[in-house]
């Protein structure tokens, strides 16, 4: 990855030239708003007119700047000045609610895209940006003009069948009408017609699911995002890369499915394991798809059989939602992007150390549970009841060893060299991460009282849908921000033990 493109300095041209495009925005931002207020429009009309042209003018910024500050420059400025107009109220015919930061996401993304792939890859900004201004627009007017629409939420926001059928369709013609109309370049030139074609449709599949999981606006950044990561891999890939990818789809949905039919997912864990599996399995092959797999199996297995008598305590089931996805999955999708852009080995054993680390935690919370030992909390040695957040016992604490090693073995089939010391140091990197798991849930993870039963439960309602009352720990702290710290911890320890013993 080149980044050096920030330093270059802009010709006066490339000031001028982003000065006039972009004074067409405030024009179509107070035209749109005119037309809301003369005509009585729906906010989310004008909100659209204003995501499609502005996504259409930041088409032609590529084509016709010589140098990305300007464009870093505007991008930032943006996403500062969504963020105080939402905040104050200054735009309401483009924001939905103070809760929303799509425009905010907007802006970001494109700055992100522009850092990332200006140098070498101009197209990929376009292609995103494609996505993100017609294919994710479409998406919503498609869903809102038709009388009947076959609806389904998979987090808050409602999204329609027809709207999701819609932007695949869309964003495909998009994307691959980027490819034959841009300028010849040899990230396009070296793939013929079809695989662009083929191209165009899996990375719209991929983000069409990625905006089904919007949520307050995150999909303005989460779609185009991941759309250029995908087409980066398949442009930049050769044919080995390419089969390896379409298979690495076809298995994550045929995974998915009967994780689902079996009742390891529910609908938005379905949607997000997806994503997260299509990246782990068409990016990394089997090397970095066998370890995952190994967590996702046995941990699902043993949550789907221990949990039932506690769930009056645990915040969610043994169904896996989209948070819980993330939380234990999220920071080993991003190695797998990391690793596609800086080809490091210290990546993949961060890999499996936040790997292990989740396994880690989850086979001590069912192995301990199962056993049944008296639990103590880990900040203090106090008795607690079975179930405390933080509390610990000899049998969860060899479970956890257990589970992180078993999760190391299954990668260390991929390991070249000091196979021994990676799996000793990656083991004891997952088993910390648990430990680190079970303080925070000691000290700093949210516990609540139902009024009714008076029990305490990481349940922000229990007995009749009542609501609880927070009691302790910090209230955005739930458990799955502490399975996601988790994870990031046996990250970090697993790349500073390997820095530290084998670099």
């Amino acid at each position: 990855m080149n980044l050096s493109h920030i330093f270059q300095i802009p010709p006066l041209t490339d000031w001028l030239n982003l000065l006039l495009l972009f004074a067409c925005i405030p024009t179509l931002i107070i035209i749109s708003e005119l037309i809301r207020k003369k005509l009585h429009w729906r906010q989310e009309a004008t909100r659209k007119i204003v995501h499609i042209s502005v996504g259409l003018l930041l088409l032609l910024t590529p084509l016709l700047l010589k140098t990305s500050l300007p464009l870093l420059t505007v991008a930032v400025f943006f996403t500062i000045f969504n963020y105080i107009a939402l905040k104050k109220n200054l735009l309401p015919g483009i924001h939905l609610d103070k809760h929303n930061l799509g425009t905010v996401y907007y802006a970001f993304s494109f700055f992100v895209l522009v850092l990332l792939f200006w140098e070498n890859f101009k197209i990929i900004i376009i292609a995103s940006m494609m996505v993100m201004a017609v294919g994710d627009a479409a998406a919503a007017i498609i869903g809102h003009s038709l009388k009947r629409p076959h609806p389904y939420t998979l987090i808050r926001d409602k999204k329609s069948w027809e709207g999701s059928f819609g932007m695949v369709i869309v964003s495909t013609i998009a994307v691959f009408l980027t490819f034959l109309l841009y300028p010849p370049n040899l990230v396009t030139s070296n793939h013929t017609t079809f695989f662009l074609f083929l191209f165009s449709l899996l990375t719209s599949i991929i983000a069409a699911v990625a905006e089904a999981l919007g949520d307050g606006g995150n999909d303005n950044l989460s779609v185009p995002l991941i759309t250029a990561v995908v087409l980066y891999f398949l442009l930049t890939g050769g044919r080995e890369q390419h089969v390896q990818f379409f298979l690495g789809m076809f298995m994550s949905t045929l995974v998915i499915l009967i994780s689902y039919k079996i009742q390891f997912l529910t609908t938005s864990g379905s949607a997000s394991a997806f994503i997260l599996a299509c990246i782990i399995f068409g990016f990394g092959g089997c090397q970095w798809t066998f370890p995952i797999l190994t967590f996702f199996i046995l941990s699902s297995i043993l949550s789907k059989l221990g949990k039932s008598e506690y769930e009056t305590i645990f915040e969610k089931g043994s169904r896996r939602d989209y948070a819980q996805v993330l939380a234990n999955g999220g920071i080993a999708g991003i190695l797998v992007i990391l690793f596609i852009f800086f080809p490091w080995p210290a990546l993949y054993v961060s890999y499996l150390g936040a790997l292990a680390a989740a396994t880690a935690d989850t086979w001590a919370t069912e192995i301990g549970m199962r056993v049944g030992q008296q639990p103590y909390l880990i900040s203090n040695l106090q008795q607690v009841p079975t179930g405390t957040s933080g509390g610990v016992t000899l049998a969860g604490i060899v479970g956890a060893a257990s589970g992180s090693l078993i999760l190391t073995l299954s990668g260390s089939l991929f390991i070249n060299s000091s196979v021994l010391l990676i799996v000793v140091l990656v083991t004891l990197s997952g088993i910390a991460g648990s430990l680190l798991d079970s303080l925070l849930g000691a000290t700093v993870q949210v516990q609540f009282r139902c009024p009714v039963c008076h029990k305490i439960t990481e349940k922000k309602h229990h007995c009749r849908n009542t609501l609880t009352e927070t009691v302790s720990g910090i209230r955005w702290i739930n458990n799955d921000m502490v399975n996601f710290f988790n994870t990031l911890a046996g990250a970090v320890f697993s790349l500073l033990a390997f820095r530290f013993f084998l670099y």
